[in-house]
This record gives C-alpha cells, structure tokens and sequence, in this order.
C-alpha cells in the first residue's frame, strides 16, 4: 500500500509557477533569497558544531569542566542533532515546513543565549543538547523548502550548491572561535561563541519570515508522526555513543560494553517496527526502498566514517594545539587557515570541472589526498613535538583540505544519483542524520582515546600523534567503501556547476 513518504513530500509554499511564476524576475529574486535564507541557517549550525573546539580550553579553565564534561559539551549538540533529525524532518510533514523551519532558528538562537550564560558544566551541556534538537527541527526543513520555490529543472542546482558551502563552512568555524575567543569582547572569552548566534539568529528569523513561502494545508493523506521510531533510532544512537564519551571516566566498567552491544538489537528492531510500519499503510520515519538500494547504503556507511574521521582530527588537533604547545585560541584557529584555503579550491576544481567527468574518481582521489595529508599531519605532531609551528604544519594540512575539498564537492551529488526522486526527502533527512551521528562518534572515540593516552602517562605529543594515525586509518577504510557508490553522477545533481 502506497503512504506518503512514497509520493513527492507535502509542498509547504507556493511555487514558482503560482508565486510570481508570471514574473521571471520575482521569481528568481524569491529563490534567491529563499536559497540564501537556507543555506545561512544550515552555516549557523555547522559554524556552531566545529567553533566550540576552539573554545574548549577556555570553557575548561572558567567552568572547570572535566575531559569528560568537555567531551559532552562538544558532542551533546552532534548526538542530540542526529538523534532528532529525521524526527524534526517529520514534524516539518506534519505541521508544515515553515512554521518549523522558524521555530527552529528561534530555538536555537534562545538556547546560544543560554548557553553564553552558562555558570557550571552542567548548564552549558544542556544548552548544547538543546542547540541541538533546535537544530534538527530547523535543517530537515530546508530540502523541501527549496525545492517547494524551485522548479524541478534548477532544484537539483541549487541543492548541489550545498557540498562546497558546507564544506568551506565547517572549515572556518575554528578561525572564527579562535578570533572571538581570543577578542575577548567585553571580557566574555568562550561565551562571545555563543552569543554571537543571538544576532545572527535574529536577522535569519526575520528574513525567513519574509522570504519563505507560507504552508499550505494538509490534504486527507497527510503523514503520521513515527514516535516509536523515534523512540527507537534515537536510543540506539544513544546506547552507542554514551559509552564512548562517558567509559573513560568511569574506569570502563563491563556494563558499558553491554551498552554499546545493545545498540545492535535495538537498531534491528527499529528496522522491524519500520518494515511493519510500512506494511500497514502508515507513514515510517525513514523510507525502507533507500535500504534496498547498495549504493545508498554504501555511502551513507562512507559518510559515517568519514565524518568521524574528520571529527576527529579537527577535535584533537585543536586540543593539542592549545592545550599542548600553548597556543592562543586564535593561533590556534589560524593555523587551519592553509586547510580552509585548499578546501576552496578543491571544491571549486571538483565541483565545476572534474565531478561531473570523472563522477566517483574524484571521489576516491580526495580521500587518497586526504588520507596522505592526514598521515603528514600525524607524522608533523610526531617530529616536530613541542616545537612544532604552523608552517611546519601547513603542507601537510594544505593537501588534507584540498583533498577534502574534491571528497565534499562529489560526494553529496554521488550519493543522491543512487536514490530516486521521490526519496529525496526521507534521503537527506538520513543523510544528515549519520553525518551527525559520524562527528559524534569522531569527537566521542577519538576525544577518548586522546584523553586515555594522557590519563595512562603519555605525552601529549604521543597520544595526539597516534589518535591522529587511527583518524587517518579509519578514512583510508573509505576506499573500498567507495566504490559501492555510482560511478557518475546523475545530470539532475550536477546542474549547479
């Protein structure tokens, strides 16, 4: 039996055609701004998850917060984000995109407030899990939203406008907390990384009142919310990514092994109450035909690796850099200034010349850039130890950046050629979701793993070398993952360039 998320997603606004379509130039001012509106919201959020790295030893030294307590204030936004999201996505079904699209900037820009104000460990965590959850109702919106203003022959370009923005973005978050932090604007330190989203928040809500079209009403199908299988998924992510950050401090009693291993089951049973679900004729939380598809699935394994990868070696080469060899939070966020650069012109080389030549070969070639510049990273902290500066870093972080800057460019367009269009929602609501989930294993697993080699005795220089080496082997895992994805990808994907 057909249900909703098996036909084209609810439209939330008024199209092209019935807003301004008569008008060519209203209508491409309307998608412009609504494009624009989008993408500043979905760069609040990814400026947000990687500035705090750079703020942590500040946090640690006013707050005097525990490793394990900076961990989770790290990566409470990531899980609770990815615990929430493809929820939040079902929300935007329900009670319409705009509405939770707002609602969602509001929260989050309310819960940076709180957070800035922050007296304790505790208070700032909380404030990150609900950053967080605001976030997952805000982001999911944004596909359909998109896609509700542009007709079909330009969304897939505006939609692939999306991999080289966020990856330029992720990469400037620490330059910007590290100039904040170190600014010290009226004595607030960490907290100008939050407040500063008060501002920022405002305006995007305002705009977004403005600009994104209003929702229409639900006809006599409209979709259900899947609470047990929010319930479900959302404890799954939990019971595996608790132990992870919380083991450490409590000396890894057994039960937390039983935690992790429990996540298995409950996942399966997850996917059982969806396959019932969907048997029943009721709306799932995820669409199930995107789990028959290899190529799907295979690259939303890449993504979860290589995003914890990533998480990784930002989280800890941050920590090292401040905590280790002194360096102010703006040198610090100034020595990723070589990566930020290579990034730009690895995605704007993979994006408008070699993506859609070459398809999944750029893919693979920025790994393997990626993979060798990481390695150089790790072999830099190695060598030059306690004396290692930023230009005896940069080579290595330079061909890093410029290989993930030709992985980011190809890889969301690879991965939405192995999809149908009428999965497209239910895809990206995944797709962010495991991305999230991957930054929250990376600063979980690997946060730990550098605070287990100081905690046993190990110099700083040893253990970030070598939590920074099992960064650079779990990306090298995404070789062979690769190659489950497409070939090519599909024109639709491409058009942005």
């Amino acid at each position: 039996m057909s249900t909703t998320v098996d036909r084209e997603p609810p439209s939330t606004g008024s199209s092209p055609e019935s807003d301004g379509g008569s008008n060519p130039a209203r209508s491409t001012r309307l998608q412009t701004a609504v494009l624009l509106t989008v993408l500043g919201a979905d760069v609040m959020d990814l400026l947000d998850s990687t500035i705090v790295n750079v703020g942590a030893p500040s946090i640690a030294r006013e707050l005097h917060a525990t490793t394990t307590q900076l961990q989770w204030i790290i990566a409470g936004y990531t899980l609770a984000m990815a615990v929430a999201l493809i929820t939040g996505g079902r929300l935007g079904d329900l009670f319409g995109r705009r509405r939770m699209f707002l609602g969602g900037i509001g929260a989050f820009t309310l819960m940076s407030g709180i957070a800035s104000a922050s007296i304790d460990p505790q208070m700032l965590v909380t404030a990150r899990v609900l950053q967080g959850l605001a976030a997952a109702l805000m982001l999911p919106q944004g596909l359909a939203i998109i896609r509700s203003v542009f007709p079909a022959d330009k969304a897939g370009a505006a939609m692939g406008i999306f991999g080289p923005v966020m990856g330029v973005a992720a990469t400037v978050g620490p330059i910007i907390g590290g100039a904040l932090v170190q600014a010290n604007l009226f004595g607030s330190e960490w907290r100008s990384i939050f407040w500063v989203n008060v501002p920022v928040g405002l305006i995007a809500f305002g705009y977004a009142w403005r600009v994104v079209p209003k929702d229409k009403p639900h006809g006599p199908d409209a979709p259900t919310l899947d609470v047990t299988g929010a319930v479900l998924s959302g404890l799954g992510m939990l019971l595996l990514v608790y132990p992870l950050i919380q083991g450490r401090e409590q000396g890894w009693p057994v039960y937390m092994f039983v935690l992790m291993a429990a996540s298995v089951p409950v996942f399966a049973l997850f996917g059982l109450q969806q396959r019932m679900r969907t048997r029943q004729g009721r709306t799932p939380l995820v669409t199930l035909s995107l789990f028959r598809k290899p190529a799907f699935v295979g690259g939303q394994i890449f993504g979860v690796f290589f995003f914890c990868a990533l998480g990784g070696l930002f989280l800890v080469l941050i920590l090292h850099l401040q905590l280790a060899l002194g360096y102010t939070s703006l040198h610090a966020g100034l020595t990723s200034l070589p990566f930020s650069l290579a990034v730009s012109i690895g995605a704007g080389l993979g994006g408008a010349l070699l993506a859609p030549k070459f398809g999944r070969r750029v893919l693979h070639g920025g790994v393997v850039l990626m993979a060798i510049g990481m390695a150089g990273v790790a072999l830099s902290v190695e060598h030059w130890g306690l004396h290692l500066t930023s230009w005896e870093l940069a080579p290595a972080y330079t061909l890093c950046g410029l290989g993930f800057g030709l992985l980011i460019a190809s890889y969301f367009g690879i991965v939405i050629s192995a999809i149908d269009d009428h999965e497209t929602g239910s895809a990206g609501g995944l797709m962010n979701a495991l991305q999230q989930l991957g930054n929250t294993l990376g600063s979980a697993l690997f946060g730990t793993l550098y605070f287990n080699g100081l905690a046993d005795g190990h110099s700083s220089v040893s253990s970030a070398a070598t939590t920074l080496a099992w960064c650079t082997v779990v990306l090298v895992l995404c070789v062979p993952l690769g190659f489950l994805m497409p070939k090519r990808i599909k024109p639709s994907a491409l058009e942005a360039h």
